[in-house]
């Protein structure tokens, strides 16, 4: 996870962290330029704890060591960028959000998913607000291929689907916060009937991941800690791409895919 900055680690692990070990990351947090240059023993007397408990923290975030932990920091705070024109952030911003989405969700194989979706009759896609759009992009790109699926985007279609579906179709519901009460309800209800049900979201350990056979993580546009910038969706549009990809490695999705793009050049 070298190519992981500190707070995209605290993203994936934050909720493994003791109580001493969340001190911690706060006290990082709000001293990010002078931690590199801390003596270990230093540090756990600033922050009131063991160093063991600092060791611990940092192994917990998947750094080697407390060195490679100061390492690593220290390049993050090099790497401050001048910006000519607002254009050059965001497509920063851009780069930044792809590039932490794609070392989050290698955890679990895109494979798992194409192969729940050529598996499944009926696929039924949940999304709420700016989640509702990419369900819906999702769902047209399936549907392109031939596959069968529709997008779900209000909360009483989504229960009344939830209780049509049966063991052989498949829910994907996105959720920035993975905590939407009507997704986790819908989810719930689905599983009564034994429904195959995978997430997308960007919160580790929330509520929706109690309610999944899998799930799968992209980056948080929170990180970069910049009000001017809003884009939750393109880490998701991002990972829909892979699985899109993926799927059109299938000769028969693919020729039905262009099938249905020649027709429309026709029109």
């Amino acid at each position: 996870m070298n190519n992981s900055t500190f707070k995209n680690r605290l993203q994936i692990f934050e909720y493994t962290l003791s109580t001493s070990e969340k001190k911690i990351a706060d006290y990082v947090l709000n001293h990010v330029e002078s931690v590199p240059f801390e003596f270990i023993s230093d540090l756990s007397t600033k922050i009131g704890t063991s160093t063991s408990t600092i060791t611990r923290f940092c192994k917990k975030l998947d750094y080697s060591s407390y060195v490679e932990f100061q390492t690593l920091l220290k390049t993050e705070s090099l790497n401050v960028t001048n910006y000519d024109t607002i254009a050059e952030k965001v497509i920063e911003y851009y780069q930044l959000t792809l590039k932490l989405s794609e070392s989050i969700f290698q955890k679990i194989s895109p494979e798992v998913l194409v192969n729940d979706i050529e598996a499944s009759n009926k696929i039924v896609i949940l999304g709420i607000g700016s989640s509702g759009l990419t369900a819906t992009e999702f769902s047209l790109r399936l549907n392109r291929m031939g596959i069968n699926s529709n997008a779900v985007t209000d909360s009483y279609s989504m229960f009344a689907q939830s209780v049509l579906l049966n063991s052989k179709d498949l829910i994907i519901a996105i959720s920035s916060s993975g905590e939407t009460p009507e997704i986790i309800k819908t989810c719930n209800e689905a599983k009564k009937n034994n429904v195959k049900i995978t997430a997308l979201t960007k919160k580790f350990n929330s509520s929706i991941s109690k309610t999944t056979d899998n799930i799968f993580y992209t980056s948080d546009s929170d990180l970069l800690e910049d009000d001017k910038f809003h884009n939750d969706q393109l880490s998701f549009l991002f990972f829909i791409d892979v699985i899109t990809y993926h799927l059109l490695k299938n000769n028969k999705y693919s020729e039905n895919y262009k099938k249905v793009l020649q027709v429309w050049k026709e029109k």
